[in-house]
């Protein structure tokens, strides 16, 4: 009786190891790895950009892109303009999404009931983020940012958005940290962990004991109606990208 009780006992502490493990990562990083992609493999032709970026690349032009695009950018500027006053958008349950504090930044604000709906059926009259930039005069509207779910097909985003034109990126590769780490080594230009990190592959992130999520979100493009270049009117390859960019992996 006392050995079974004593295997039991074992039993017991090795189906609570994972759970002591994971209770030991920041909540928001459990959520993502619960939510998250298991791969990063995608049947959309795209790139790694850096440690943490996977962007499509452009795909053959076909007929009715240029005016299905003209349409989508004409929708983008009028919610812009509608939410050209940051309280407008929080008033519509929009929220800023990480936000630092620091002038020029560019912050997500998210409507997490639209961007549900998003995954079903694109809705350009009511995206899921508007982008903000803060600058001394405050938060400026800039543009807005459609989504699809993170297993989606090259068909399936360019249903939403031609392929041809808009450029889809999804954040992948992140390497979580533990609670108990030092802020400096989960965010910032030299960090380990994190979105920006250093380590960007499941082999070195088991090594330094980090919780490993293949893709974060889902696919996501984004559109600036009032940019001045018209190749800036939908973000490209020259869009701002993480620390360590310049190794490209084509997948």
């Amino acid at each position: 009786m006392a050995k079974h009780l004593k295997m039991l006992l074992v039993l017991c502490l090795l189906g609570s190891l994972p759970i002591v493990m994971a209770q030991q990562f920041p909540l928001w990083e459990r959520l993502l790895r619960y939510s998250g992609g298991k791969t990063d493999d995608t049947p959309v032709p795209s790139m790694k950009m850096g440690n943490h970026m996977q962007m499509s690349l452009k795909g053959k032009p076909q007929p009715e892109d240029k005016q299905r695009a003209q349409r989508i950018v004409s929708s983008a500027s009028s919610v812009v303009a509608h939410y050209s006053d940051v309280n407008t958008a929080l008033q519509d349950g929009y929220k800023p999404f990480h936000p630092t504090g620091k002038l020029g930044e560019e912050v997500h604000y998210t409507n997490y009931r639209y961007n549900r709906l998003e995954q079903r059926q694109a809705n350009y009259d009511h995206p899921g983020s508007i982008l903000y930039k803060r600058t001394p005069e405050g938060m400026k509207a800039v543009g807005v940012m459609y989504t699809a779910p993170q297993d989606s097909t090259p068909q399936q985003l360019n249903a939403v958005a031609p392929l041809s034109i808009a450029t889809w990126h999804r954040h992948v590769d992140f390497c979580g940290g533990l609670r108990s780490l030092p802020m400096k080594e989960q965010a910032g230009p030299h960090a380990l962990f994190g979105p920006l990190g250093s380590i960007h592959t499941e082999e070195a992130c088991k090594e330094a004991h980090g919780l490993w999520i293949p893709v974060v979100f889902g696919w996501m493009t984004h559109v600036y109606p009032g940019a001045k270049s018209p190749n800036d009117v939908w973000a490209g390859m020259d869009m701002h990208m993480d620390a360590g960019a310049g190794d490209q992996e084509m997948k």
